[in-house]
């Protein structure tokens, strides 16, 4: 991970420079916009900030993925921002921008006020929020239905269940997490109605402590499957897991948002990914000239963007019903004859 920390501490070497430039810039607000007239047509630049660590193999490591690919396929420079803290996260945006990107992603819902603030003030910046709603002149959101994949997994929880008890374990309580964990409720009770589904939040994205302590309450009332949804904090999750197996309890876990088999190899048995896709469509609409602020929407039938996907290590645990049920319902999902989104 040195070059990704790298790339990230380089992000921010002049940050004492911007500062007084920040300074400025925002003296000049309400005066005249800042005009980026030093975009080289010739560099195409993307910046990324990122809410949490990337070594968290999920949500964030996602989006260094993607901003590889969008590196690797567009020939774009390249900028990963570490914006951990809500507060600054006006000012990285602004950073951002002055450091001449034509398009910057906040990489979540948590960005979206920041960039209606800062977004005027660069009009040749593009800016695009992750699970997000906002649209503006130059501001888009970039929606994933993953519902669909946590669906699967719901079933795959509610069909191997021993206990009837399974849970969820969130980062916080945001929109698009609420849906997801919903429609894995929704895929568990699809086939084990009697199962109860037990719900945590840690409040953050980064505690492993905290998620750890809730996973092993969870398990403490008899939770055998969990999925978390937490970035950094998934890793509590997994660890309580694996010490569970340890002591002879059958405990599994499921990936969110990216393919996390190798971080727990012997607890999480399938995921629910976003890939790489849809940043790139987004990166290639800007660099071409062609792109429209709206609402950028991607699902599991559209370009591969999201999908389900096992644990190769885990894959010969799960029974062969399962797994046939599994892929008759992916059949229908993809066919468009069953809505996960519609279901109640």
């Amino acid at each position: 991970m040195s070059q990704i920390s790298n790339l990230i501490k380089q992000s921010k070497t002049l940050y004492g420079v911007y500062l007084c430039l920040l300074a400025i810039g925002v003296a000049l607000v309400g005066c005249e916009k800042i005009d980026i007239t030093s975009h080289d047509a010739a560099e195409f630049k993307v910046a990324m900030l990122l809410p949490a660590s990337i070594d968290d193999k999920g949500w964030n490591a996602l989006a260094y993925d993607a901003l590889l690919a969008i590196e690797n396929e567009l020939d774009a420079t390249i900028t990963p921002v570490d914006s951990h803290i809500p507060t600054e996260h006006e000012a990285d945006l602004r950073r951002s921008a002055m450091e001449g990107n034509h398009l910057i992603f906040g990489h979540g819902f948590e960005y979206g006020q920041s960039a209606k603030t800062v977004a005027p003030d660069f009009p040749e910046t593009m800016f695009v929020i992750s699970s997000g709603d906002i649209v503006a002149e130059n501001i888009a959101s970039m929606n994933f239905e993953v519902e669909p994949a946590m669906y699967l997994l719901g079933i795959i929880a509610g069909m191997m269940t021993k206990t009837k008890k399974v849970g969820v374990i969130g980062g916080q309580d945001f929109p698009a997490v609420i849906s997801g964990f919903d429609a894995f409720a929704d895929g568990v009770n699809s086939v084990n109605p009697d199962t109860e589904v037990f719900h945590d939040y840690v409040g953050n994205w980064e505690d492993a402590a905290k998620g750890k302590e809730l996973a092993i309450a969870q398990i403490e009332k008899g939770v055998d499957f969990i999925f978390p949804n937490a970035d950094v904090a998934s890793r509590g999750v997994f660890m309580a897991a694996e010490e569970a197996q340890n002591e002879g309890n059958i405990v599994y876990t499921f990936g969110a948002n990216r393919d996390q088999s190798e971080v727990s190899p012997t607890t999480v048995i399938a995921n629910a990914i976003i890939t790489p896709r849809p940043f790139v469509e987004i990166a290639e609409l800007v660099k071409d000239r062609t792109f429209t602020p709206e609402i950028y929407t991607y699902t599991m039938s559209a370009d591969g963007a999201i999908d389900m996907v096992y644990n190769p290590a885990l894959i010969d645990t799960v029974p062969e019903a399962v797994k046939t049920h599994v892929a008759n319902i992916k059949a229908r999902i993809l066919s468009g004859e069953l809505i996960v989104t519609e279901i109640e």
